[in-house]
């Protein structure tokens, strides 16, 4: 992978985090139907099928119960080791509440989660950046599928360590997971596609989730490999 000064390409810039300057989106779908709402906002309507990637919660389950308490936003140091990764059904059943998927895509955006406070065993799903299994998986669909595509890839400025600009990355899919391992790079990409532009993957910097377009084959792939994690949602 290497560092390009190329802009975004125009079909997807648009839906860009930040920068994009996306249409007007009806606004009673936020309420009838948050999931079709956020994809709207996120990805063109030219692909076969949609998907949103929900990024996991985290539980660690070490901690004695007796210590178990409500989260006071302690800067303590975690270790990704100490943590189990759940999707967002088991963490609604271990915490006795029924999962609705479309309620909790908007109350996940409008911070009024269920659940009556977050615990310091418990981490919340990450917004703006996607897990890495989802991301193994699509390298190695997209491989399977397509072969070795040549993909771009853009950072926004809070997804790199230095906070100072963008990043726009380009190269062959199979540089994307030791790119994320370098200094330059804090967390997922924002927005990847590739050349061919017959998928993209966005994942807004104040989502929780990731926006996923592409054909039919790959759209399936993805969600049989994901089960309760990948859900495929109508654009």
């Amino acid at each position: 992978m290497e560092l390009t000064e190329n802009d975004i390409d125009e079909w997807i810039k648009p839906y860009a985090t930040i920068i994009g300057e996306k249409g007007n989106i009806d606004e009673k779908l936020r309420k009838s139907n948050p999931p079709k709402y956020f994809l709207r906002s996120t990805l063109p309507d030219n692909f076969q099928e949609y998907a949103i990637a929900l990024h996991s919660y985290w539980i660690n389950y070490n901690i004695p119960k007796n210590e178990i308490k409500e989260n006071q936003n302690e800067q303590l140091e975690i270790s990704e080791d100490d943590y189990t990764r759940i999707n967002w059904p088991e963490f609604y059943e271990f915490k006795n509440i029924n999962f609705d998927f479309n309620e909790a895509i908007l109350a996940s955006v409008e911070w009024k989660r269920p659940f009556e406070k977050q615990l310091n065993n418990e981490l919340y799903p990450a917004e703006g950046s996607m897990d890495i299994k989802h991301l193994q998986d699509l390298v190695e669909i997209v491989t399977e599928f397509y072969g070795n595509q040549e993909i771009e890839l853009f950072f926004i400025i809070y997804a790199t360590n230095n906070w100072k600009k963008d990043l726009r990355y380009k190269g062959e899919i199979n540089g994307l997971l030791e790119l994320l391992d370098g200094k330059n790079i804090r967390l997922t990409p924002s927005l990847i596609y590739p050349t061919e532009k017959n998928w993209v993957i966005n994942t807004d910097y104040d989502l929780s989730f990731t926006s996923i377009g592409g054909e039919s084959k790959f759209i399936s792939e993805l969600v049989k490999r994901n089960k309760n994690e990948i859900f495929r949602v109508a654009y």
